[in-house]
């Protein structure tokens, strides 16, 4: 199983002093690409002595919310290396199964590590300047939002990631559905993602593929309410069920002032290739 990585880990630097230290090799730890966690936000509620201050803990809540990071392979000696340093025999850290976004859009599975329930502190505890910048520096390095890391400073962790929606089909301005999601709309821009585009006949669905899919990136008002009516528009009836007709994902959004990661919802079912829309665009299909 793949390993996802929020904290300390991010810097490479920093495993390999650890694998030094303890005369392992730093080699059998290698990265896939930037991921984010689902469900679950970024904590600092663990003093570390060895950090000088707090560390990270990510902490489930409902599944609006999730946690960049990067998503690793590692061989069997790399998973023992990892364990001394999470000090899962020590009982700082556990292992948690969790579910994983990919840079794709796909979902996968994979392992991470959670801080055990009696080294949790009842308040926010403040990381060193040091362990700060080395989750800083391993977020904009990936071009991963630090969003998540300055709410946790803030200790306003419940706060929302990600605040974005990308839209390519019924939800956008002219279309048939498009009333339901103008509430929750605080601004709006032109925007395309990587997938392909199928006409489904009375709406569209993105698959992941090779294609540019165009349509518009929507600064949500409101990312709880707004996500919830969203989601019943699409079919999507939560993460693990395998009955929803779209699947709500986090994927890379190219507009004209850069790249936002966003929410987007990608198509359950089966298509057929020549309904592929051939120019990524629901309008002029």
């Amino acid at each position: 199983m793949m390993y996802f990585g929020y904290g300390s880990n991010l810097d490479w630097n920093d495993w390999k002093r650890f694998c030094e230290k303890k005369r392992r090799s730093p080699g059998g730890l290698t990265e896939i690409e930037p991921a984010w966690l689902l469900g679950h936000n970024l904590k600092f509620h663990y003093h570390s002595s060895g950090r000088k201050g707090g560390a990270a803990d990510v902490v489930s809540l409902n599944h609006h919310h999730a946690t960049p990071g990067a998503l690793f392979e590692l061989d069997e000696d790399a998973w023992k290396t990892m364990n001394m340093k999470e000090g899962t025999n020590g009982g700082y850290y556990k292992p948690k199964e969790v579910l994983v976004v990919r840079q794709s859009g796909e979902i996968c599975t994979a392992l991470t590590y959670v801080v055990c329930e009696d080294k949790i502190e009842q308040h926010y505890t403040k990381p060193s300047p040091e362990y700060e910048q080395l989750i800083r520096h391993g977020l904009q390095a990936r071009g991963l939002p630090e969003t998540g890391l300055d709410h946790s400073m803030n200790d306003s962790w419940q706060d929302h990631v990600i605040e974005h929606l990308f839209v390519y089909g019924t939800l956008m301005s002219g279309e048939v559905r498009y009333e339901e999601l103008a509430p929750y709309i605080e601004s709006k821009e032109d925007a395309n993602m990587r997938g392909i585009l199928y006409d489904l006949r009375s709406y569209p669905g993105v698959k992941v593929g090779e294609g540019i899919v165009h349509g518009e990136l929507i600064k949500m008002n409101d990312v709880e309410s707004c996500l919830n009516d969203m989601d019943l528009i699409e079919g999507f009836n939560g993460y693990g069920t395998n009955n929803s007709l779209y699947e709500r994902t986090i994927v890379p959004i190219h507009t004209n002032n850069g790249v936002h990661w966003a929410w987007t919802y990608v198509y359950s079912g089966h298509v057929e290739e020549n309904n592929r829309i051939e120019n990524g665009r629901w309008k002029q299909r």
